[in-house]
């Protein structure tokens, strides 16, 4: 369970570190305008080939953040399915004269009868 809390707690980080990352890179599109106006054509060459560096770092800096979401949520997923098994477990040491064979993640109790969701 603290192992999924941190893995919430690094999501909520990556979560933060991606808005602030969109939001930079908003500002340099707005600073990218702003400069057009202002620069020689010679300078505006260079300037815009800096934008264009930071765009794509920020690029491959979200890119890796949302490598490393699908990571984490593959983990909860998996970190989900093992407690499932372990309750699963556990339920039948304590009762071993019912079958718990049945269980099964993608399943609901309607009308007391065990169904697919």
């Amino acid at each position: 369970m603290e192992n999924l809390q941190a893995k919430l707690r690094q999501s909520k980080l990556l979560r933060q570190e991606m808005e602030s990352l969109q939001a930079e890179l908003q500002q340099s599109k707005l600073l990218q305008k702003e400069t057009e106006a202002l620069l020689t054509e010679k300078a505006k060459e260079k300037v815009l080939a800096e934008v264009e560096k930071i765009k794509e770092e920020l690029t491959l800096k979200d890119e890796g953040i949302a490598k490393e979401k699908e990571a984490f949520k593959n983990d909860a997923a998996q970190s989900y399915l093992v407690g499932f098994d372990e309750a699963v477990e556990q339920a039948s040491g304590l009762h071993p004269e019912i079958n718990f064979s049945q269980l099964g993640l993608g399943k609901t109790v309607i009308n007391r009868q065990l169904v697919e969701e």
